[in-house]
């Protein structure tokens, strides 16, 4: 790892649950050093997440960030205000941010999962049908936190409750629909990804800063797409102590982290920042 950071600029793209963030509690009380070691080198970290924007908005600025950040899968870049040197083509003013769009609204998702759930005999709960109690009990969330889980955009987090998965699926993605699997649920996308997302915004990086290096942290499924786009890629222990299979399967020498969830996360950040100073 040392060669590939030394004296390189570095772009640090995380996914939050199960990574920077405790899986149960969502405290970044481990992790926090680790961000603060970024901040004061001058390194861009960026959220990538399923969250929705109301949500990672509000760890961004608990965590005193300045970068941008994906929200919902990859549906939207919310970038601060004149990031770049350079204008960037496609953005649209939306309060204090500039945005770029890559999801289908979330109202056609939902009811494209219904439809499909009643053709194939299947019984869904999406999040647009839960009330915010059945949130809070179904994540461990807040009332706050549930509130703007599901202020949603561009993702629709659902589980099944009858019948066969892999079926379902399939009738999704016939409709061009995408389906990934994170910790708690599947979330349902308009073919957008974290990847597309992330591939988007390091070009922008390259272009500001030329040669860089790009590292990827996440947990799940649902990172593959973004691992898959950056120069290291770390994968980061789960709490049963175990690494996720489907990463590790498309990309067998991923970085493995010893350490459970924000622990892990700091231990990684530790190592590529050590290694760039070395």
């Amino acid at each position: 790892m040392q060669s590939q950071v030394n004296k390189k600029k570095i772009v640090v793209i995380t996914d939050l649950d199960g990574t920077l963030l405790d899986q149960n509690t969502y405290s970044y009380e481990l992790s926090l050093p680790a961000v603060e070691r970024l901040r004061a080198r001058g390194v861009p970290l960026v959220f990538c997440s399923s969250k929705t924007q109301s949500e990672i908005l509000l760890l961004w600025r608990a965590l005193r960030l300045k970068d941008p950040f994906i929200c919902e899968n990859g549906g939207a870049i919310y970038f601060p205000r004149r990031y770049f040197e350079f204008p960037v083509a496609g953005l649209k003013p939306k309060r204090l941010f500039d945005v770029i769009e890559f999801g289908k609204d979330v109202a056609h998702l939902r009811e494209a999962l219904q439809q499909a759930a009643r053709s194939g005999g299947f019984t869904v709960k999406s999040f647009g049908a839960m009330t915010f109690h059945e949130i809070m009990f179904r994540t461990g969330l807040t009332m706050d936190q549930a509130v703007y889980a599901r202020q949603r955009g561009y993702d629709e987090p659902f589980f099944i409750e009858s019948g066969d998965a892999e079926k379902l699926m399939a009738a999704l993605r016939e409709k061009g629909l995408a389906i990934t699997k994170g910790d708690r649920f599947y979330h349902l996308t308009g073919g957008h990804g974290k990847g597309e997302a992330v591939k988007k915004l390091l070009d922008l990086y390259r272009r500001q800063y030329g040669c860089l290096v790009s590292v990827g942290l996440g947990n799940s499924a649902n990172d593959l797409a973004m691992l898959c786009e950056t120069d290291i890629a770390v994968l980061i222990r789960n709490p049963d102590r175990s690494w996720d299979s489907e990463v590790i399967k498309h990309l067998p020498n991923v970085e493995r982290t010893d350490s459970i969830g924000p622990q892990g996360w700091r231990e990684a950040i530790d190592k590529i920042l050590d290694d760039a100073t070395a």
